[in-house]
């Protein structure tokens, strides 16, 4: 068997492996998720017996779960906390789990991820300090860039801050960066981002969330872009692609990506609104952008 022949048998095997099941099932190369909304018992009745059809579909292709590493999150305040099983194993009820880089909490809330991110960049802000004698903006910009601030940005459509207390302690990983460069260390923070062509993190974020907006309405993304958004058909002044924001009683909802970059999506310009690229999109809201920077 050739290695081209191996690889499509794979992934011939793990594209059926969300045959005859009910829930949703979420896969990234060998990592597999199950979820279903749990609100009554037949819903329970639905997600454990999926959970037995994957022990089934494992043992048949041979390629058996590590029930030892199977864990069960429970998210919502109505959610019955039911137990669950693969293979006559009770998996482990956690917390909290690292999912693809991101620490996810039961309470969707993001301070220890958002703990973890600081340390890291904390971490590698430290050894440029401690290694690079020569503390120039030619030298420590491209470093911070490329090293610090990617930790403080990664994934941030999913687990981006809206506590006063997060978005300060994010934001002085960045103040302690443009402190390290001598020629402009005397000046305010803002200051210093001016000198140095730099945003806010806050405003970056902001920016990121359009971008991913833009790039979900557009159908960049093989998606449903109804799972995140609702054209509003009111007939609202604006552009022609405003979105209808729910009303939110939590901020879990207020704050999730799908709601809060409504207001901003919806104040963009007609031309913005307009753009068929990427870039030139990324062009346009820079500009609407660069008076939060000031």
């Amino acid at each position: 068997m050739t290695a081209k022949t191996a690889l499509a048998s794979h992934r011939a095997v793990i594209n059926d492996i969300d045959e005859q099941i009910v829930s949703k099932i979420l896969k990234f190369a060998d990592d597999t998720k199950i979820y279903h909304t749990v609100q009554s018992p037949n819903d329970i009745e639905i997600l454990q017996p999926d959970l037995h059809r994957l022990v089934e579909w494992s043992k048949d292709w041979q390629m058996l779960f590590n029930t030892d590493k199977c864990k069960v999150l429970h998210f919502g305040f109505n959610n019955p906390h039911i137990d669950y099983s693969m293979d006559g194993v009770k998996l482990q009820l956690v917390k909290e789990e690292k999912d693809l880089g991101v620490t996810v909490s039961a309470d969707i809330k993001w301070e220890k991820q958002c703990i973890e991110a600081v340390k890291k960049a904390n971490k590698m802000l430290g050894l440029i300090k401690k290694n690079f004698q020569d503390k120039s903006k030619e030298t420590i910009m491209p470093l911070y860039k490329s090293l610090v601030r990617p930790h403080l940005e990664y994934c941030c459509q999913v687990w981006s801050q809206y506590l006063s207390k997060d978005i300060n302690l994010i934001e002085g990983v960045q103040r302690k960066a443009t402190k390290l460069i001598k020629d402009i260390k005397h000046l305010s923070y803002d200051e210093r981002l001016e000198n140095l062509g730099l945003s806010r993190l806050t405003t970056r974020r902001v920016r990121s969330d359009l971008i991913q907006t833009f790039k979900i309405i557009n159908g960049i993304y093989k998606l449903d872009k109804s799972l995140f958004f609702e054209i509003d058909s009111g007939g609202r002044r604006g552009h022609s692609s405003k979105l209808f924001k729910k009303r939110s009683r939590l901020d879990i909802r207020k704050y999730a990506f799908s709601n809060r970059t409504v207001d901003k999506w919806n104040s963009l310009t007609q031309d913005c609104i307009n753009c068929t690229t990427i870039n030139a999109f990324k062009c346009h809201i820079q500009k609407l952008l660069e008076p939060e920077t000031k």
